[in-house]
């Protein structure tokens, strides 16, 4: 797993992951494990030679909630940037 990236939302962390789980999908990811109570979830999306790993934990934050995503995707910057992008989009149209 590389470093953790951090993003935070003005979601509680139930709906953070929801939110998490659309935008994954959108990114062709399937998602492999959900765990609501927990705050984490885990996903798979294919990359050109394997499938790479994405997990993610939500903890809330003040008003908002606190995720915290690694993945060992080659090329995860690109990748991150458009997962953040997409996550804040949708949180903040839910809003």
């Amino acid at each position: 797993m590389l470093r953790p990236r951090i993003v935070v939302v003005a979601a509680q962390p139930d709906q953070a992951l929801l939110a998490s789980v659309a935008v994954l999908r959108h990114l062709g990811a399937r998602i492999t494990r959900y765990d609501v109570e927990a705050g984490t979830l885990e996903a798979r999306v294919p990359r050109l030679w394997r499938s790479a790993l994405i997990r993610l934990r939500a903890a809330a934050e003040g008003e908002g909630t606190r995720l915290t995503v690694e993945s060992d995707a080659l090329g995860w910057p690109p990748l991150f940037q458009r997962f953040r992008g997409g996550l804040l989009d949708v949180v903040k149209d839910a809003s």
